[in-house]
């Protein structure tokens, strides 16, 4: 347990270096911006907590009685919309500080900028941080996730949790700290002024992005541009605590494909629902090549490798190919069928995909990785497994060895 908190711990403050931390970086640096340094260490207490209760405390009971956090997410991006613009423009600001009412009170605690403003504000606008976060995770969290959903919260799971948030949040207090140290060295105070309203600006524009859902392509525009095995190297971290590689294996494109076999592939199960497919089952495929490819519409490694599966579909789906991407969600906006609907209509992805909310799926194939590839030969057994990005000539390699092979007779 201790060194799964010290994995769990260091892949938290290496998210610093993943696209999905771009959103939080302009959030946490524009509500730190105004009030005192106290406001900084209650956005960081906000952002931790609120993140262990949705991925572990909460998520029993929201898959329970099939909630979802898209309202919640709607509401604190409208809040942090809302102070960033108490930054950009200041007569709003000085508004909420002067009225009397009990709604501009409690505004006054959120949106107050004077040096004296403290932890409160800062704890309810972490806490806004947090809800709008959508993390990459590695093994760890993808683990603990998974079983606060079918199993409820555990101790260990919140630990572990908590150690991977108090992680992320490291870096974030340090991003918080230099930004309100740059504005503080810009000199005179009307400079400053401006500087404030500029982050209030980046802020409400960041908002805007999570609101409308833009933030996630923006992400996924800036994995494109990391090298090669960035996004792998970082996940592997966390494999390193159960001696797990999550990742490419790299190699020379004309490289010999070696084939293992590793057992019979599960049956699919739990699966409340199909997209683009009337249900299917293994047991159907036999003769065929399937790519079960578990996957979810908010992950950003997810939406980096989806332009490779879909070429491989359309390249190779009339040799045999059969791609089924089992969408089993990471939090909670990620488990109401109309968000995935739209995120696949969005992507124009056209292979079958199959909802599994309940981890069932998930947990047959004991799989702890998002995004992650069983490659499964005509006779239903898998020959071949990689999780994460990379290694792409290396998996359609791994397609075309599988579909060359003789197919088995089937009675």
């Amino acid at each position: 347990m201790p060194l799964v908190l010290i994995f769990a711990f260091v892949a938290g403050i290496l998210t610093i270096l993943s696209p999905c931390i771009l959103p939080v970086i302009p959030l946490v640096v524009g509500t730190a911006s105004g009030g005192s340094s106290r406001r900084l260490i209650g956005i960081v207490v906000g952002f931790a907590g609120t993140f262990v209760a949705v991925t572990v405390l909460l998520a029993a009971a929201l898959a329970a009685t099939g909630l979802t956090t898209d309202r919640l997410r709607l509401l604190s991006a409208l809040l942090l919309l809302l102070f960033g613009a108490t930054l950009a423009i200041p007569p709003m600001g000085r508004w909420f500080e002067t009225r009397s009412s009990v709604p501009a009170r409690v505004g006054g605690v959120l949106f107050d900028t004077r040096p004296g403003s403290g932890v409160l504000g800062g704890i309810v606008l972490g806490g806004a941080i947090g809800v709008v976060w959508a993390p990459c995770v590695g093994p760890i969290m993808a683990a603990v996730i998974a079983t606060a959903v079918t199993a409820g919260p555990t101790p260990e799971a919140a630990a572990i949790a908590l150690a991977y948030a108090a992680g992320a949040a490291l870096p974030l207090l340090l991003v918080g700290r230099l930004g309100r140290r740059a504005i503080d060295a810009i000199g005179r105070p009307e400079r400053r002024a401006r500087a404030v309203q500029l982050f209030g600006a980046l802020m409400m524009a960041t908002a805007v992005l999570i609101a409308t859902g833009f933030d996630v392509p923006l992400q996924a525009a800036v994995a494109g541009t990391l090298p090669d095995g960035w996004s792998t190297a970082l996940t592997a971290v966390e494999g390193g605590a159960s001696g797990e590689q999550s990742g490419a294996t790299g190699g020379d494109a004309e490289a010999h494909v070696t084939l293992e076999d590793l057992g019979p592939a599960p049956e699919l199960s739990g699966i409340t629902a199909w997209i683009n497919s009337e249900p299917i089952t293994l047991a159907s495929l036999r003769g065929k090549v399937v790519l079960v490819h578990f996957w979810t519409f908010g992950c950003i490694n997810c939406i980096h490798v989806q332009p490779y599966v879909k070429a491989w579909y359309d390249e190779y789906a009339d040799d045999g190919l059969v791609v089924v991407g089992v969408h089993t969600p990471e939090l909670s906006f990620e488990r109401e069928i109309g968000n995935v609907r739209a995120a696949v209509a969005k992507a124009d992805v056209r292979f079958p995909v199959a909802l599994d909310p309940d981890f069932a799926t998930w947990h047959a194939y004991q799989n702890r990785y998002w995004p992650a590839f069983y490659f499964i030969d005509k006779t239903g057994r898998i020959r071949h497994t990689h999780f994460g990005e990379g290694d792409y000539d290396g998996s359609e390699r791994v397609i075309r060895a599988l579909l060359a092979e003789e197919p088995p007779s089937i009675p």
